[in-house]
């Protein structure tokens, strides 16, 4: 359960709430303050605790996404897929698997916010 998903009488905060305090804090009081190699670590730190916190919130909707995607093609997963490529497809089985990738693209996009 993410952040977003806990019951609305819950006092303590989730996952997500937590991650974007620490976000918050470290992004807007401690970086301004920084210089040099720890401006630089903080920054690092900043994109990998973003990250984190838009996996743990989108991981099920690309779970279930991927699942879908891999289920209209027909395969079990990535690889499956890769080995169908690589080996050649037809004109109508390409266009097939390119339309479905283009599925799972709008929803990553759309979790990274330039969708």
């Amino acid at each position: 359960m993410t952040g977003r998903e806990r019951p609305a009488h819950a006092a303590v905060p989730g996952p997500d709430d937590l991650l974007t305090a620490v976000v918050e804090t470290l992004r807007d009081e401690i970086l301004p303050q920084s210089g040099g190699r720890s401006r630089y670590l903080l920054k690092a730190c900043v994109a990998a605790l973003e990250t984190v916190r838009r996996d743990l919130v989108a991981g099920p909707e690309r779970a279930a996404v991927e699942a879908a995607v891999f289920a209209a093609l027909e395969v079990q997963d990535e690889q499956a897929l890769v080995s169908q490529i690589r080996a050649g497809l037809t004109p109508e089985r390409f266009a097939r698997v390119v339309a479905e990738l283009d599925r799972r693209t709008d929803v990553e996009l759309r979790v990274l916010g330039r969708g």
